[in-house]
């Protein structure tokens, strides 16, 4: 006999095992039910606890002084490191846009042209005649010699005629030599 003709003479005979699983299946759906409107509770919960923190009034470019008020915002949106003040002596490290929420890592602390620097970079300053009208956050290489040093560097400062750029730890021996030497050049990233 056939899996379901068995099944089929077994709940005839037996009408209680129909009802059971019946019930089962509506007990796994109720549950199921239960658990969804649990998590959405506790996503509304999330949404109406508030916190205080500084949301930038316009965009703001590395260096710039922070311009930013002080915005009750929901939980659920907010990033770990959201800041409520600004730490005392603290510049911009980065851009940050109008309307984005401040946090640690837009800020730092240290002073000079590092501080606009990647953690785990190395700050050089080079002399290239070539390079006026380079901004803050430019993209560049350092080439010297028709060699490529540091195929992935940032403008971190401009004082005068020193570019300030940051590179990897390990290219800026080479580029610091290059720098010294007076051979160093910037290449421009599209």
């Amino acid at each position: 006999m056939h899996v379901v003709a068995r099944a089929r003479h077994f709940l005839a005979r037996h009408p209680w095992a129909y009802w059971a699983v019946v019930l089962s299946f509506a007990a796994i759906v109720a549950g199921a039910i239960f658990h969804q409107l649990s998590l959405l509770e506790d996503a509304r919960q999330e949404w109406q606890e508030t916190r205080s923190v500084l949301v930038a009034d316009t965009d703001l470019q590395p260096g710039d002084s922070i311009r930013a008020s002080s915005t009750d915002l929901p939980l659920a949106v907010l990033p770990e490191s959201a800041l409520d003040v600004v730490p005392n002596g603290s510049r911009l490290r980065q851009r940050v846009a109008a309307g984005e929420v401040l946090v640690a890592a837009d800020l730092t602390q240290i002073p000079g042209p590092a501080a606009r620097a990647e953690p785990g970079t190395v700050v050089v300053g080079l002399t290239d005649p070539q390079s006026r009208g380079v901004v803050v956050g430019l993209s560049v290489q350092v080439a010297a010699d028709g060699l490529v040093l540091s195929a992935e560097a940032t403008v971190v400062e401009t004082i005068d005629d020193v570019v300030f750029v940051a590179v990897a730890g390990h290219e800026a021996p080479a580029v610091a030599a290059a720098a010294h030497s007076g051979i160093a050049t910037l290449l421009y990233l599209p």
